[in-house]
C-alpha cells in the first residue's frame, strides 16, 4: 500500500508540473524538454517524493539519516517515471477513444 501511494503522490506531481505550473513553460530549453515528457517529468517527481517521504520520516520518528540506502530514491524514481508514462498513455489512450459528451439536451 505504501509504495502504490508514493507512486501516486509522485504521479500527481508529474500531473501538476506538466499541466498546473505554466511559469516553468518557456523559461529554459532543459525544463521545455523534461515537462513535455511525462517518463521524464515522473523520474524526477519520483526522486523529490521520495525526499518529502523521508523528511516526513525523519521529522515524525527522529529516524536515523544512517540507515537510509542510497538506492531507494533511485528505485522510486524509476518506478515513478514508468508509472507516470503508463498513466500518461492510458489517459491520452481514453480521451481519443471517448466519446465527446452531449451538452444539448433537450426538454420533451
Amino acid at each position: 500500500m505504501n509504495e502504490l501511494f508514493l507512486l501516486l503522490v509522485a504521479f500527481g506531481i508529474t500531473f501538476g508540473l506538466q499541466h498546473k505550473v505554466s511559469f516553468l513553460w518557456g523559461k529554459s530549453n532543459f525544463f521545455d524538454r523534461m515537462l513535455s515528457c511525462a517518463y521524464c517529468t515522473g523520474f524526477h517527481a519520483g526522486w523529490i517524493t521520495w525526499l518529502l517521504y523521508i523528511g516526513g520520516e525523519v521529522i515524525a520518528e527522529n529516524a536515523v539519516l544512517s540507515d537510509l540506502s542510497l538506492i531507494d530514491p533511485i528505485l522510486l524514481a524509476f518506478a515513478s517515471a514508468g508509472f507516470a508514462y503508463l498513466a500518461d498513455a492510458a489517459s491520452r489512450w481514453l480521451e481519443s477513444n471517448s466519446e465527446p459528451l452531449d451538452e444539448d439536451t433537450e426538454e420533451e
